[in-house]
């Protein structure tokens, strides 16, 4: 798609210009840079295809067009608002209408409001096609099916190649296999930590297969909801409508609500939306459930608006998947220091069928002021839970916490290793690394077993944590291994340094101020000792594989140079 340049008023631009500058105006000039604007906004989408699946490409263009016609707009009234009136600069301070140029800034002010929005725009781009595909989409069932087809094949591909390899014990000659992914394959095989490492190993396929069902679950959720008929409301000074092309609940007031009514529609996920003149939030099932709870909503009739919907009975929206209630959706508790004080009005529960949209909710909320507030201490001592990230089994019969904001950090929530149904789960797993990925993790409080139950431990920075449950290679998980291995193969090391969570603290220490070189050094001599058998001498060379990868990940050391420091001469 070609770039589409909207028209610049140069006769205002000039206007503008003269109004407020003794120079000579360059014809031109606010086209020329509008147009400049334009280009590196086009340049930025086209970087953008070329990472993301070609079905995202028609809304980078929209996106595109949007921002070059709403950008030659703002300009267009920008410059008609500076020709209003001339600087003091230019017109001299005798008579000058001071309260003209009050009226002038503020309408400056919110056309800078607006440009700012426009730029926004650009950020939407870099966006398209890595956050999922969103519900808004009036395409996203096409989506998501193409997408499941090519996870599917996926899946076989790899099963295929771990039986080619079972049969041949190598890759070579692989079926569908490029020289260039058997050498890959390979490289991955020789760092793993398995005794007998497979080119896909168990937990890829589990995860791969989970995003299947999960995408094949939102596919089956959509085609609901796009086949069921919602019926909207009135209630006392407004009425709710259902805006199919928008996929929006709206919510449309005779006059403006209260500040209580609209705090506690925001509280609820609804936001106001000045270019339909209405709150509104995406609908889905869920929406009315919300909408049940509001009260300034309520329906005339008394009823629920829950039980004013009409189900479309339909034998067609049928899932392309047996139905699985251990399934696992997540949610988002906008505070939940609301629900352990027990204030007046609890922050909702909101469910989603998606990492994504869960994912997406948590970013709006996560910059909100009140996630950054010391809090009086709980219970406990420590400070109460604001924003939290959930996951919750499609049966509800288990949930647990996996993300709670305390005092502007991210804390895990290890509930997940006292509940077997939740650690025995790939899936669970799964959710853990892609939060611990794109969310992240500052904090962790875990517990530890002992004969008398679960005893809190101190909470430590993530990365200093030993995590044997999920993949995630931080500095106390190299730790706990390296220390485990020494342990075994010198037990006189074993007695004495018996205090594991103390020597690992030691090894974070100096993985993070003296490199890990010092490490793989002794992990080398001990791998040159004759008593050892071919098995631990192979875990040792992964180790050493492990601390070096390590070493190129976390990059060099602050403070620290290469080679010898200069000797200082004598005066």
């Amino acid at each position: 798609m070609g770039v589409t340049y909207y028209p610049i008023d140069e006769t205002a631009a000039k206007r503008a210009h003269d109004a407020n500058s003794y120079s000579d105006y360059k014809p031109g000039y606010a086209t020329e840079r509008y147009r400049s604007c334009v280009d590196q906004a086009a340049e930025l989408a086209e970087k953008q295809k070329k990472l993301v699946d070609p079905m995202y490409h028609e809304k980078i263009d929209g996106l595109l067009d949007a921002y070059a016609r709403r950008l030659a707009d703002n300009w267009n009234e920008r410059y008609r608002i500076d020709a209003r009136v001339p600087s003091i600069l230019v017109a001299g301070g005798s008579n000058f209408p001071v309260r003209k140029k009050e009226k002038q800034n503020a309408a400056r002010d919110k056309n800078m409001a607006e440009w700012q929005e426009i730029q926004k725009l650009l950020g939407k781009i870099r966006g398209v096609g890595r956050s999922g595909i969103s519900a808004d989409d009036p395409e996203a069932v096409r989506k998501l099916k193409e997408k499941l087809a090519r996870l599917k094949q996926e899946q076989e591909s790899m099963k295929a190649v771990n039986a080619y390899y079972k049969k041949n014990k190598t890759l070579e000659g692989c079926p569908g296999l490029t020289w260039e992914q058997i050498e890959r394959l390979k490289a991955v095989m020789a760092r793993s930590w398995r005794e007998d490492p497979k080119p896909y190993e168990s937990y890829v396929l589990s995860n791969n297969n989970a995003v299947i069902r999960q995408i094949a679950k939102r596919i089956e959720e959509l085609t609901r909801v796009a086949e069921t008929e919602f019926s909207g409301w009135a209630f006392e000074g407004g009425k709710a409508e259902i805006n199919r092309a928008d996929n929006r609940l709206q919510l449309f007031f005779d006059g403006k609500p209260d500040a209580a009514v609209r705090a506690e529609l925001k509280s609820f996920g609804f936001r106001w939306a000045p270019s339909v003149g209405a709150w509104q939030r995406q609908l889905n099932e869920d929406v009315f459930h919300v909408a049940d709870r509001i009260a300034a909503i309520c329906p005339l009739s008394g009823e629920l608006p829950s039980e004013l919907q009409v189900k479309q009975q339909t034998e067609t929206a049928v899932s392309e998947t047996p139905n699985d209630p251990s399934g696992w959706k997540l949610y988002v508790i906008a505070d939940l220091m609301t629900w352990s004080t027990n204030a007046e009005q609890r922050s909702p529960l909101e469910r989603f069928s998606s990492f994504e949209e869960a994912r997406a909710r948590f970013d709006e909320l996560r910059g909100e002021p009140y996630n950054s507030e010391a809090t009086p201490p709980n219970p406990e001592g420590r400070p109460y839970s604001r924003l939290t990230l959930g996951v919750e089994s499609g049966d509800g019969m288990s949930a647990a916490d996996i993300l709670q904001v305390r005092e502007g950090q991210n804390y895990l929530v290890d509930d997940f290793t006292r509940v077997e149904r939740l650690r025995n789960d790939p899936d669970v797993m799964e959710l853990l690394l892609r939060t611990a990925r794109e969310i992240g993790f500052d904090r962790v409080k875990g517990y530890v077993r002992t004969e008398s139950g679960n005893e809190p431990e101190p909470d430590v920075p993530f990365e200093e944590w030993d995590n044997p449950w999920f993949e995630s290679h931080t500095a106390g998980r190299v730790a706990s291994i390296y220390y485990d291995l020494v342990c075994e193969t010198d037990p006189q090391f074993a007695e004495e340094h018996p205090d594991r969570a103390k020597e690992i603290s030691l090894l974070v220490y100096e993985m993070q101020y003296w490199g890990v070189g010092r490490i793989a050094l002794s992990l080398a001599r001990i791998k040159d000792r004759d008593d050892l058998d071919d098995a631990v001498r192979n875990r040792l060379s992964r180790v050493i594989r492990e601390l070096t990868e390590y070493k190129d990940r976390v990059g060099p050391l602050p403070g620290r140079t290469k080679g010898k420091k200069p000797r200082q001469t004598e005066r």
